[in-house]
């Protein structure tokens, strides 16, 4: 047997952080919205005759040979695999083969839309029966073991679900919201809307998402400095920019963008460089109606908003600053699974 999982992984519009535990609950209930783009993580697990286990990354050039599932030990570059395997546990050996399109330190949520696509082949291959909310669960609770400290929830619903959605995080768990309608007219309005005006680029400096989001965390708890009230001011535009694309408010939609990113660089130092600084400037120079960091910052992708007709010239402004574009659009397709 052979199974296949392709999916999505994600730009971050609004209340990024606010998904990370407990941050959520100090804040009354936390508020995150994303989109899924068709930038892709992918997993291929196939069964094998014997109980050896072969892990291959593609993107990242590594392959390790484990005797069995009982020899392998966590740790390494291949951490997330191996800690994905000792959860489902499977009774027969396996070729995995992973891959990811995004840059390493993207901020896309890589690693995590490639756990959600390893963790549905793992659990079509044993049978083990979890749906995608405890999918889900399982995921951030593998990966918090991996990176060592509390992370965030937003990264694993792009790869699910796809589209545009709201993410609300509480004391009772989540809940989700798809604002793009799962592609019906409405939703494809949304879709293509964001896509006639979004940019997405490469900044070309590798960010690491857990170190930032830790120091965010930390300041938020230890009251420093005006990091609380960023914070509730942060989920308000989260809020305000859930019903801004509920409403399909195109207008609106670059100054929440703007609003946020200008709280989100004053939560921790690093959050921006000055050669983020430099490419923001050089967009808004062009044209740019607003751009952010994706993610927690320091780095990574940057998501820029233009109207349809500056686009080319605001792409041109990033790329002339040593960015890389992307060819990332908003997709309305989540998972895929395909079995052999």
């Amino acid at each position: 047997m052979k199974i296949t999982a392709t999916v999505p992984t994600r730009i971050d519009l609004a209340g990024g952080t606010l998904d990370v535990y407990p941050l959520y609950l100090f804040e009354g209930g936390g508020l995150t919205v994303n989109a899924a783009i068709d930038v892709q993580a992918r997993a291929s697990v196939a069964t094998r005759d014997d109980a050896r286990i072969t892990i291959r990354s593609e993107d990242q050039a590594l392959h390790e040979e484990i005797a069995s599932l009982a020899a392998l030990e966590p740790g390494g570059p291949l951490d997330l695999v191996k800690r994905a395997l000792l959860y489902y546990r499977p009774e027969v050996g396996l070729d995995i083969v992973v891959s990811s399109q995004a840059p390493k330190g993207s901020g896309l949520g890589a690693s995590s839309a490639l756990l959600m696509a390893l963790s549905n082949c793992l659990n079509t291959i044993t049978g083990k029966g979890l749906d995608s909310r405890q999918i889900i669960d399982t995921g951030a609770n593998i990966e918090a073991q991996v990176i060592g400290i509390p992370t965030g929830k937003q990264d694993y619903f792009p790869p699910i679900y796809g589209g545009v959605c709201a993410m609300w995080f509480d004391v009772d768990g989540w809940t989700v919201e798809s604002l793009s309608q799962g592609g019906a007219p409405e939703g494809s309005a949304l879709i293509d809307g964001l896509n006639e005006r979004l940019i997405v680029s490469y900044t070309g400096i590798p960010h690491f998402s857990s170190i930032t989001n830790w120091a965010m965390l930390k300041r938020y708890i230890e009251k420093e400095g005006d990091s609380v009230a960023r914070m509730a001011e942060i989920k308000a535009i989260a809020q305000a920019m859930r019903d801004c694309l509920a409403r399909r408010d195109f207008d609106t939609l670059p100054k929440l963008l703007d609003a946020e990113w200008k709280l989100r660089r004053g939560l921790a130092e690093g959050v921006t460089t000055p050669k983020i600084d430099a490419i923001m400037a050089a967009a808004a120079q062009a044209g740019a109606s607003a751009s952010k960091i994706c993610g927690a910052g320091g780095g990574g992708c940057m998501i820029t908003l233009a109207e349809p007709d500056r686009v080319p010239a605001v792409r041109a402004a990033i790329a002339a600053h040593d960015a890389v574009i992307m060819p990332a659009r908003v997709v309305a397709q989540g998972l895929v699974l395909e079995q052999e």
